[in-house]
């Protein structure tokens, strides 16, 4: 009985990691992320404190 061949790929070659430039990903992500969140948090009405206080101005 014949043997069925198998063909492999060739082996991959490990290129050399990447060399970084600069700072890293995660702190380039912290860089823009936190202060987006700050201002979201700066910018967005707070709950019933204030909404009654305006109904009550009004």
């Amino acid at each position: 009985m014949p043997q069925a061949s198998v063909h492999l790929p060739p082996p991959l070659v490990h290129a050399a990691p990447p060399t970084r430039h600069g700072s890293s990903t995660t702190t380039r992500m912290l860089v823009v992320t936190v202060p987006a969140v700050i201002a979201v948090a700066a910018l967005r009405p707070s709950g019933k404190s204030r909404a009654a206080a305006r109904r009550g101005r009004s």
